[in-house]
């Protein structure tokens, strides 16, 4: 393998270690949750996290993404006053952002309550898991500075402790209090509150000689930087937000064309299909601030031939891993969840398909982040957005769960040739650079 592929593969060796633990952990989460609320339980469950999420990401300004982008170039110019002012910048938005967030679902669920959530009585349970579950915007930029220090090491332990937590809170909960969605909440809100209080104080502690000593630096000392950075961050913002409708979108389409049990079939069946994305998602972590370096660094050889080799080490696993699921769908649905959860299998197997077009293609959207074509994305996500909607519309009252399955499949195609095809476009622009 080349040097590039290599340094990617052992940046990835511990966020791979706390992902596969991770992905243990997640997997028992899920079957206790799924057998312990039911289908259609689960499936309100499912759409207070898609209502909750989606107000959060409309208002995110994925400041940790800015972080990398920029602080990468930061650190080559040994600047760390510069990233140190970004970096307190982003957590005054992020207390911004929290209480926006909260606030926007508050006022949601006072007077949209049952447009939204099946389940009546939730609406404090709602408000509480939004407060909760806004220290995201804290544990993304403590996860961002670290990736961009390559502190793999520390990020994975980190989650790996608060997938230990979270875990055991939830399956005590969902075992002392079965198909109990009020104590499942409060397990649930706890375990976002202490995550985050824990995450954000390991981070703080492992940084502190690196940035520490720069906390007095003034704010002009990125100036010259600030309209870049405020284009960026506008941009991505936009475009995460309608990921996030992408990813998200799809429960609260499929609750408002159909019914909560639908939605508990199709939510387990996407949890248990994404699961391959475990073996992706540390690459996914690692590479995007290699990208940036190598692109403000000019070295595009470098960069399209690691891009080349992980690909190609990732398709003979793909399709062997796409035949398993093909047979056994069934047996796979109702040996982890249950026989309630059967009608879940087709949906599972398109799902499944969309993960591995996903796994191959993992680092298209971090190099398109890396090449700054934040527009791109933007438009290539309204694009997938229309043909989803649609596409769904037209599918779910024939084939229900599957339909949606489909529309989701039908966008990830979409995205991904937009984005290769424009990315490789975009770098003939550069100098060639011998290996």
């Amino acid at each position: 393998m080349d040097g590039q592929s290599k340094q990617l593969i052992k940046n990835s060796s511990w966020v791979f270690l706390s992902n596969m633990i991770g992905a243990g952990f997640g997997f028992l989460r899920s079957i206790a949750i799924a057998r312990g609320l039911g289908a259609e339980i689960f499936g309100s469950y499912a759409m207070v996290l898609a209502f909750v999420g989606l107000v959060q990401e409309f208002i995110n300004l994925n400041l940790g993404t800015a972080i990398i982008k920029f602080g990468a170039g930061f650190v080559a110019q040994n600047r760390l006053d510069k990233l140190t002012v970004m970096i307190r910048r982003s957590i005054n938005l992020s207390f911004i952002m929290c209480g926006l967030s909260v606030l926007i679902v508050a006022l949601l669920t006072t007077f949209s309550y049952n447009t939204f959530i099946r389940k009546p009585d939730l609406q404090w349970f709602v408000i509480a898991f939004a407060l909760a579950a806004s220290v995201q915007y804290f544990n993304l930029i403590t996860a961002s500075v670290l990736r961009l220090f390559f502190k793999f090491k520390l990020n994975s332990i980190i989650q790996i402790i608060l997938d230990v937590i979270e875990t055991g809170v939830v399956v005590v909960a969902v075992l002392l209090y079965p198909q109990n969605i009020s104590m499942f909440f409060v397990a649930a809100i706890v375990t976002r509150f202490l995550n985050g209080f824990i995450c954000n104080l390991i981070g703080f502690w492992e940084i502190r000689k690196e940035l520490w000593i720069h906390r007095h630096a003034s704010k002009e000392l990125i100036v010259e930087e600030e309209g870049q950075i405020r284009k960026f961050i506008i941009n991505n913002s936009i475009g995460g937000t309608l990921k996030a409708f992408i990813q998200q979108g799809d429960v609260l389409l499929l609750g408002t064309l159909s019914s909560a049990v639908l939605v508990g079939y199709y939510s387990v069946a996407k949890k248990l299909a994404y699961s391959i994305l475990t073996l992706t998602d540390p690459f996914v972590n690692s590479i995007y601030p290699q990208l940036s370096k190598l692109v403000a660094e000019r070295r595009i050889a470098e960069l399209k031939k690691m891009l080349f080799k992980i690909s190609k080490l990732a398709a003979g696993p793909s399709v062997v891993f796409l035949v398993i699921c093909l047979l056994m769908k069934s047996w796979i649905i109702k040996t982890v969840f249950g026989v309630e959860y059967e009608p879940a299998a087709f949906p599972f197997f398109f799902l499944v398909i969309n993960a591995v077009i996903g796994s191959l293609a993992f680092w298209t959207l971090p190099l398109v982040l890396s090449l700054g074509l934040v527009q791109l994305r933007l438009k290539t996500y309204i694009s997938m957005i229309v043909v989803g909607f649609l596409t769904a519309w037209i599918l779910i009252p024939q084939m229900q769960a599957s339909g949606m399955a489909v529309a989701v499949v039908f966008m990830t195609i979409i995205s991904e040739i937009i984005f290769i095809s424009s990315s490789f476009s975009y770098m003939r622009k550069f100098a060639p650079v011998s290996v």
